[in-house]
């Protein structure tokens, strides 16, 4: 399943969009605003191009530089933190997100950044709140999708729906989101809200292969494999199709939304080794 970031093995089935934090892993930011030339700032892009020809190292130690400076203003600890998230090294990121916080408290993006990487270490209930605040300050679709995934994965699926909900008004054409929707209420056991996101996501043309992946395990958390059997999403295999059924197949079986959002996370995590 697409991982662009990782807070728990689950989310590597749900979509995070335009993650990490605040831009994609493999396009990081190039600084704090084209028109600046602070030393800082210098530094950032400087780490940004490094980063982006594949040499992570040297990047931290510029990015680190960067957020050090006498002129760096919070915005480079976030950008740091970030750099650390890409990295998967999340008490450094953690540590570089509430040096931003330190000063600047308010920082959306780094409460946002930091709520992710809260996560990753298995801290739901501390990142649950920052990501929640954060998503309030930066208002954008993505922070309130990765709000809802967070809230997916700790079984609060109303909290998670109304998250989704606010996020696809704020991008309405979102695939990702919309995949998010329908698996959340999968998850859930509810149809009637899983079914609409379902069919717009299976219609749409732009659809990729995980969005499909996405719409075979929805159908069979609801218990509908015959009907996904009967018009396979194209490119899908037949084998990958019944084999993502005859694992979601358990996760059904499950009580609660929690405990089939962890199974789920288990069931990708089985596939990624295999």
């Amino acid at each position: 399943m697409r991982l662009r970031t990782a807070f728990c093995p689950v989310f590597a089935m749900m979509v995070l969009s335009a993650c990490t934090t605040a831009h994609n892993a493999n396009t990081p930011a190039v600084g704090l605003g084209s028109a600046s030339n602070t030393q800082s700032s210098r530094l950032m892009r400087l780490a940004a191009d490094v980063e982006s020809h594949g040499d992570k190292g040297t990047a931290l130690a510029l990015y680190e530089r960067a957020a050090a400076a006498p002129d760096a203003s919070a915005t480079a600890n976030v950008e740091v933190g970030d750099a650390y998230v890409r990295a998967g090294s999340y008490p450094n990121a953690i540590s570089a997100y509430r040096t931003a916080l330190a000063k600047s408290p308010k920082d959306g993006k780094a409460l946002v950044g930091l709520g992710s990487a809260m996560m990753a270490t298995g801290d739901n209930e501390a990142g649950l709140r920052a990501l929640g605040e954060g998503a309030q300050i930066v208002n954008t679709s993505s922070a309130y999708n990765r709000l809802g995934v967070a809230q997916t994965v700790a079984g609060q699926t109303g909290a998670a729906e109304a998250s989704f909900s606010r996020a696809l008004a704020l991008s309405p054409s979102d695939l990702d989101i919309k995949a998010n929707i329908a698996l959340a209420a999968s998850l859930a056991g509810d149809a009637s809200k899983a079914m609409p996101f379902i069919q717009q996501v299976a219609a749409a043309p732009d659809a990729q292969l995980h969005h499909k992946r996405n719409l075979v395990v929805c159908y069979g958390l609801l218990g509908q494999d015959n009907q996904v059997r009967a018009a396979p999403p194209v490119g899908l295999s037949s084998g990958e199709v019944d084999a993502l059924l005859a694992r979601t197949r358990s996760i059904r079986a499950k009580a609660s939304p929690k405990e089939r959002a962890e199974a789920l996370g288990l069931m990708n995590s089985a596939a990624s080794a295999s």
